[in-house]
């Protein structure tokens, strides 16, 4: 099976944009390991009536799906606004009962996903070819 070159530029577009977009998750696992305790020796006791680890797994998995998807997706527009989405979400699900973590989440859930898709665009324009445009 050949590609054309604009296959060949969306594939290798694709595979440029996963290494960068796979590094958030790890990240936020880092910072949430670490942070807990921090957390704990400033601020006391993380339960404040329910704990959060329920919600804390399932913005990991968001975090990786919206990842992915954004590897996925060619428009820039579409890629802020699916980052931008994840955090709405985050500080919907945090504030106002942990204001705190929902600084520290929020953040997690958008600085390492806007500075891997920075590096993901330049990795692009640095490494992968423009097509070449179709003319009849």
């Amino acid at each position: 099976m050949s590609l054309d070159a604009t296959g060949r530029y969306h594939l290798l577009r694709i595979c440029t944009s996963l290494v960068p977009l796979a590094l958030p998750a790890p990240l936020f696992y880092l910072a949430h390991v670490w942070g807990v305790p921090l957390y704990r020796s400033h601020f006391g006791a993380l339960a404040k009536g329910f704990g959060l680890g329920v919600m804390v797994d399932l913005l990991f998995h968001l975090l990786i799906i919206v990842s992915v998807l954004v590897a996925l997706v060619p428009n820039l527009k579409a890629k802020l606004g699916l980052v931008g989405a994840l955090v709405l979400f985050t500080a919907w699900a945090m504030f106002p009962d942990h204001p705190i973590r929902g600084y520290v989440y929020c953040l997690l859930m958008s600085v390492p996903p806007l500075l891997a898709i920075a590096l993901a665009q330049w990795l692009c324009r640095r490494f992968v070819p423009a097509p070449a445009p179709d003319t009849p």
